[in-house]
């Protein structure tokens, strides 16, 4: 491991260090059980204890940082693992930021609200992020929009990717416009309504684009 390499690990500690930090600062203010699921109106359906929801969240991230560090960075060229590095941090980042949401949202009943709105955009903001990268991403087992069709044809995960990732920018910033501008209880439902449009069409348009591919009758390259 190189210099650049351990420095960019380190920096991976970053959010999570700032996230553990506020977690401790606000240990004792709130209960015991906190709300980790709402429904579509914004309401919280679900709970976990404190220190449950603590060691989930650093499992899921200790997880999906080994599974990107240890098994997809490896099997790229080394001329586009910065563009992996680099999706990484940005996961990294919004994994971090959700346990210390839901510690936030459980300080207060004001912060419930303030915090289901902050969630929904920084999810927007992660998703348009994620996109950003998905656009130019080749043809691999772990990230991009992977179907039955676009793993079967290079061409049709390209065009695929291109489509998928150009929707989740612009799906990913409209979820944070309207989770800033959707009043409640109508903010959760207008965001999962965008999220899921966005995630669908390019798998439909994979589909179609195979399709037609197989029966010749595509005539771009």
């Amino acid at each position: 491991m190189n210099k650049k390499t351990s420095a960019d690990e380190y920096l991976m500690a970053i959010p999570w260090i700032l996230s553990l930090t506020y977690i401790a600062l606000v240990w004792h203010q709130v209960p015991d059980r906190l709300a980790t699921h709402f429904d579509l109106t914004g309401q919280p359906n679900g709970w976990m204890g404190k220190p449950g929801l603590l060691l989930t969240s650093l499992a899921l991230g200790l997880f999906v940082y080994g599974l990107l560090r240890t098994t997809a960075r490896p099997s790229l060229p080394a001329a586009k693992r910065h563009l992996l590095d680099r999706l990484r941090f940005v996961v990294n980042l919004f994994m971090a930021a959700l346990p210390a949401g839901l510690f936030y949202m459980a300080t207060g009943t004001d912060q419930l609200a303030t915090g289901n709105v902050a969630i929904m955009a920084l999810t927007g903001l992660f998703i348009a992020a994620v996109g950003n990268y998905t656009i130019s991403i080749k043809p691999n087992p772990y990230v991009g929009v992977r179907t039955p069709w676009t793993l079967r044809s290079e061409r049709v995960w390209m065009r695929s990717n291109r489509l998928g990732g150009r929707l989740m920018v612009a799906g990913g910033l409209l979820s944070s416009v309207l989770a800033l501008l959707v009043p409640a209880p109508y903010t959760i439902g207008a965001v999962v309504t965008t999220v899921l449009i966005t995630a669908l069409i390019p798998v439909v348009y994979s589909y179609v684009y195979y399709q037609q591919e197989q029966a010749g009758q595509l005539t771009d390259q």
